[in-house]
């Protein structure tokens, strides 16, 4: 009697820890701010971004190209000598005997100096706009990787606690079946401690394979936060060292769910306004760029068309005559001239160059709408799977969950009165756990597309407020998850 009475006692004990362990929720989120961090790693990111620095360097690259298109060719110079006699080769024999220097200058056709360096000045001014893209773009993908490595800890997080559930029911098990043992009922209920211990062990499977998607996550990010040498260093200096520095991601770093800049109502809307949104469209750094080469292809119309004027060039000479045997003095010779280079025999390679500069800009303004309409459609597309993505967490959170967690009570209950065995209460906390996940995946989905609908949008930052403050609000997606959050912590 002793021994039933303390074996009651753990039932009873152990119940109560179950019961506890299941009504509380099994997602431990901190109150702290990480935004913060995000931000951080957002600039640290763009900061080290060795294509900025490329773009840099080739839009220098272009303007010097430009000034150096906007000079005149380099005069020739000759010296020679003229009408040397054959017989004696003396310099003062004949009287057309001279030496001679002289000067040619070539000058451009039209304005096609001023126009080239036109171009290569429109074509220069690509790159910052290709650099406020890049920006946006760095943003985005980091956003994104951000929100990976949180699905992961986050993940790891909701198993090992729902493996510390499994486990008490195991120890419930045990004791129970100990317990009717000892009474001599001898009831089979090993079989469903080893279907619990199984369950287990396809749970650190699981386990495992969310760390290695973790460690993904984390070399993905590295990719954006790791730094380089200074730019200044000769490669050849650094050959045979860490052309990359070692990233370090702290253990903190994606373990609380980030705040974003909320959505503008344009894009809440049940349907996009095409106008509003085409003119967003028109001022993304990334279409602005795209009308830049349009202009560029401008001035390849205009230096096109300067190829039809004259090349002019002049030319100056001077020759000098040596004195006579009498020491009669011979006068030197000045001579100036003007040549012209008429492109009459080659209007045919004119006019095709001209259709070739014609059809290229015409090439280009048709790439630029169908770039507006590739962007459209993509955040249109975008736009509809925010909207199902944030339906579809709301439905988990308004039915799904909550008919798991009356299911949970009632099997709870069972499970505790030895109305029901450990495989109902142990599929009960998988399915639960399985829920949990697919809303989490959810969550990251939706920061995601969220991410990427800030790309096509201007001034969408991150903002610095407390992730506490997301759960006061009912449209929030952290609101949509407080079923998930409970107080574990204050349980044992």
């Amino acid at each position: 009697m002793k021994l039933a009475n303390v074996i009651s006692r753990k039932q009873s004990t152990a119940r109560s820890t179950v019961r506890t362990l299941l009504t509380c929720g099994v997602l431990v989120i901190s109150t702290q701010t990480w935004a913060v961090n995000l931000q951080q790693a957002v600039l640290q990111a763009q900061q080290n971004d060795p294509w900025l620095a490329g773009s840099t360097q080739k839009e220098q690259a272009l303007k010097a190209q430009g000034t150096a298109a906007d000079t005149l060719p380099n005069p020739e110079f000759s010296l020679g000598l003229l009408s040397v006699p054959s017989d004696g080769f003396a310099f003062n024999q004949e009287p057309m005997t001279q030496l001679k220097v002289g000067v040619k200058q070539m000058l451009t056709r039209g304005d096609s100096r001023t126009i080239s360096r036109q171009r290569y000045n429109e074509l220069a001014a690509q790159q910052p706009l290709l650099r406020q893209d890049r920006l946006a773009l760095v943003k985005r993908n980091v956003t994104s990787l951000w929100m990976d490595l949180y699905s992961a800890k986050q993940s790891i997080a909701l198993s090992m606690r729902q493996r510390a559930v499994l486990s008490q029911l195991i120890d419930i098990a045990q004791t129970n079946y100990a317990a009717v043992y000892a009474s001599g009922q001898k009831r089979g209920t090993q079989s469903d401690v080893l279907e619990a211990q199984l369950s287990i062990a396809k749970l650190d499977d699981r386990i495992s394979a969310l760390h290695t998607f973790q460690r993904t996550a984390q070399a993905n990010l590295c990719r954006w936060l790791a730094v380089e040498p200074n730019n200044n260093d000769d490669f050849r200096s650094v050959e045979g060292h860490a052309i990359i520095q070692t990233c370090q991601i702290d253990e903190a770093d994606g373990a609380v769910l980030p705040l974003l800049a909320p959505l503008p109502e344009l894009i809440k809307a049940e349907k996009l306004n095409r106008q509003a949104i085409a003119q967003i469209l028109i001022a993304h750094p990334r279409v602005k760029a795209f009308h830049q080469a349009i202009v560029a292809s401008s001035s390849d119309v205009r230096l096109a068309k300067a190829q039809y004027g004259p090349k002019w060039g002049v030319n100056a000479s001077y020759a000098y005559r040596q004195d006579d045997d009498f020491n009669r003095s011979r006068a030197d010779f000045w001579s100036v001239g003007v040549s012209v280079d008429l492109p009459i025999f080659s209007t045919k390679k004119q006019d095709n160059l001209l259709a070739v500069s014609h059809h290229q800009k015409e090439s280009l303004r048709t790439d630029y709408r169908l770039l507006l309409r590739e962007m459209f459609a993509e955040l249109d597309s975008l736009h509809g799977q925010y909207a199902q993505v944030t339906q579809r967490i709301q439905h988990y959170d308004e039915v799904i969950l909550s008919n798991i967690a009356e299911q949970k009570e009632v099997s709870i209950a069972n499970f505790s009165h030895d109305y029901s065995s450990l495989s109902q209460a142990t599929e009960v906390a998988v399915i639960e756990l399985d829920a949990q996940l697919e809303q989490l995946k959810l969550i990251n989905q939706q920061y995601k597309i969220q991410a990427q609908i800030a790309y096509f949008l201007p001034t969408q930052t991150l903002t610095n407020q407390a992730h506490s403050s997301r759960q006061n609000s009912s449209s929030n997606t952290l609101g949509d998850v407080r079923h998930l959050v409970s107080h574990q912590e204050s349980h044992p």
